[in-house]
């Protein structure tokens, strides 16, 4: 009943705003994929990732329907949507079967270089996204699984005081909560600096009283630059480091990630070769559910068109100093220090703007 009160205020705002002077932009999203996992794992599940957690299945990854009015000087923001990612990254939520559809939604005041924005948005921390599409690989990274969170719910300003430097200050509810699990309220900062063309530097600090089992302090710092070398080669890397405490223990966790990008022809469509390398540290295991040092290295082609999407393949090789993964064999379950899948994927998108 709620999703479909949501479809329907959808389809009003486009009604109400067509033909006027203000203009919506709507885009749409598809994602499919097959992973294969050579463990072979009974579960069907694939250890220690974020969304393409299925083993040996087709799957609807994620489809997705936003609509943004530009603050002009008021705007909005929502994204509806559907799949394996959308109820992953809202599983946390007490009532996650109606939040589940909702990845953003936000009114916008903008005056000048200042915009206020206050309703429930995605993350600024971390290097990769949500939506695949955005992404230099196909499966999300270990910093991204881990480290940091989804979105949050709050209020946030951002200033563009150049056209070489932004800040954004923000305080919400807290990590991946719509509805607080305690009393205590996030704030964070972000800053993104762009000296040249070709590099973007990205400082984030978030602090807040998010420790699962009571009020104590979490502090997360991210880190992302981001060099365009030339045509053919960028580069990215991002550094987390965050702790907090659980029943009077410290808990700390740090992890870096390195990527590269190859366009053997220069050009935005074709061919895309992408590495990536992370290593990512739980030191108590609040994080993982296990102390551990895991790593993963993983190369993504794409297949890029403007008219027909974009194709991905990707091997990856995820491995620990514990045995968190397992391997099925027809003796049973052997615990296993590594894992290794190939995914295939699928992801086509389109905008739209309407008056």
């Amino acid at each position: 009943m709620r999703l479909r009160f949501l479809i329907v205020s959808l389809t009003l705002a486009f009604v109400l705003f067509s033909g006027t002077a203000f203009s919506q932009t709507f885009t749409g999203l598809f994602d499919g994929n097959y992973v294969y996992n050579f463990n072979k794992p009974a579960s069907q599940t694939n250890s220690m990732r974020a969304f393409d957690i299925n083993h040996q299945q087709f799957g609807l990854n994620y489809a997705e329907l936003s609509v943004e009015q530009k603050a002009m000087p008021v705007g909005y923001r929502f994204d509806l949507g559907f799949g394996d990612t959308a109820a992953i990254v809202n599983s946390a939520e007490p009532s996650s079967a109606f939040y589940q559809h909702i990845q953003q939604a936000y009114v916008s005041v903008n005056r000048d270089n200042l915009t206020l924005d206050f309703g429930k948005f995605v993350t600024p921390l971390g290097a990769e996204v949500i939506e695949t599409k955005d992404n230099w690989n196909y499966s999300r990274g270990l910093l991204f699984t881990f480290a940091v969170p989804f979105y949050h719910f709050g209020a946030r300003a951002t200033y563009a005081a150049s056209d070489k430097a932004t800040i954004a200050a923000y305080v919400v509810n807290g990590w991946n909560n719509v509805r607080d699990n305690n009393t205590g309220k996030s704030v964070g900062v972000m800053v993104t600096l762009k000296p040249t063309d070709k590099l973007t530097l990205t400082e984030n600090y978030l602090m807040g009283s998010e420790s699962p089992v009571s009020d104590n302090r979490r502090h997360m710092f991210d880190s992302i630059t981001t060099y365009t070398v030339g045509s053919k080669l960028s580069v990215m890397a991002n550094y987390d480091y965050g702790f907090d405490s659980f029943f009077g223990v410290r808990r700390r966790w740090q992890g870096i990630a390195g990527y590269g990008k190859i366009s053997p022809n220069g050009m935005d469509t074709g061919l895309k070769i992408v590495p990536r390398y992370e290593w990512f540290d739980d030191k108590s295991g609040g994080l993982t559910g296990t102390p551990q040092r895991i790593q993963e290295g993983t190369i993504t082609l794409q297949m890029v068109s403007k008219e027909s999407g974009t194709f991905w393949a990707e091997y990856r090789r995820d491995f620990s100093n514990q045995q968190v993964f397992v391997l099925n064999k027809a003796s049973g379950n052997v615990p296993r220090l590594n894992q290794d899948t190939v995914e295939f994927g699928y992801t086509y998108s389109f905008s739209k703007e309407v008056k």
